[in-house]
């Protein structure tokens, strides 16, 4: 969750979620289809680091996302 110097949280509550130990063969439509159930502002992909950032509307639906998606 942003902050800056403890102002406000930005009014549109964006969380960045990492997302790990991805396959070299995973696409960001994939990872956009994985959290297709909850609003994403954003994804980041760096396919050949096996890694990606996916960018929640809200943050109220980080830990849902988390529990449905880790290990998958």
């Amino acid at each position: 969750r942003r902050n800056n110097n403890d102002q406000e949280e930005d009014d549109n509550n964006n969380s960045r979620l990492h997302v790990a130990d991805l396959s070299l063969n995973c696409t960001k439509r994939q990872i956009e289809k994985a959290f297709e159930k909850w609003p994403i502002a954003e994804v980041w992909h760096a396919q050949a680091s096996c890694f990606a950032f996916v960018v929640l509307r809200n943050h109220d639906d980080v830990q849902p996302a988390i529990n449905e998606l880790d290990g998958r």
